[in-house]
């Protein structure tokens, strides 16, 4: 049997919603035939056929006292599996909206996004962002293709108690209409270095978040426009993606004097 035919088989026994469930409860704790059976109410004979099946594939195995339990290799192929779980649960934002300039090791990580609220309101989106720059203590990060004026205040006071703020224009970048420039707090706050600007010739994301919270992560539509809906969360996973395609971003990006 070539690789191809393991890497359909693989995908043939998670196409079965039970078969992933086995897997899935394995994941946490090992079963027997019994218990898995009750655990995600089928009989047992069902229970004990998807269980063969899994084992025949090397995702789990039966252990000496007769419970089952995942394999190394069943809990990579779940981990990896997770991705496209994330991206099927949320098939009309990616319909039209595209990760096609995310590097590879972004892409095939989407599954560290999978506890997260998708955002369809752009107002919604607007007031996360306001609101994690009040709450922010250490720090404010922002990827953006345009300055929201309504946000500048807040902006300025959280860098008056100490607050560091890093923004990155993308390419696109655009200044609103009738764009004042920064004012003095925001200069001076440059100045001391609490506030730092560039400009990234690859960045294609839109990335709202403090130390604690990813207010917003936006992909691009088609034509590089964004329309500011996206994913929110507060978990550790999510907001280090977010953390490193940042980082990964502002590293060469170009300083904005």
């Amino acid at each position: 049997m070539s690789d191809t035919d393991h890497f359909h088989d693989i995908l043939f026994e998670l196409s079965n919603q039970d078969r992933y469930k086995i897997l899935q409860a394995l994941r946490t704790e090992n079963y027997n035939v019994t218990n898995i059976a009750k655990h995600i109410s089928i009989t047992t004979q069902e229970a004990s056929r998807h269980l063969t099946r899994l084992a025949e594939t090397n995702l789990i195995v039966k252990t000496v006292s007769g419970e089952y339990k995942i394999t190394g290799y069943g809990d990579l192929i779940l981990n990896q599996i997770s991705g496209t779980l994330f991206v099927t649960s949320n098939r009309e934002y990616f319909t039209d909206h595209g990760v096609g300039e995310l590097q590879d090791r972004f892409t095939s990580c989407l599954n560290d996004l999978s506890e997260s609220r998708l955002v369809t309101d752009v107002m919604v989106t607007f007031a996360n962002i306001e609101r994690i720059i009040t709450e922010a203590n250490e720090y404010i990060w922002r990827l953006t293709d345009r300055y929201n004026m309504m946000s500048l205040p807040k902006l300025e006071e959280a860098t008056e108690r100490g607050v560091s703020f890093r923004l990155m224009q993308t390419k696109y970048f655009q200044y609103p209409p009738g764009w004042p420039g920064p004012g003095i707090v925001l200069k001076d706050a440059r100045l001391s270095g609490r506030f730092e600007v560039r400009t990234s010739l690859e960045a294609n994301v839109f990335i709202a978040m403090n130390e604690k919270e990813v207010a917003i992560l936006a992909f691009p539509m088609d034509k590089n426009m964004f329309d500011y809906r996206g994913f929110t969360s507060k978990d550790p996973r999510f907001h280090e993606w977010c953390r490193e395609v940042f980082s990964h971003y502002w590293g060469p990006a170009e300083p904005v004097n």
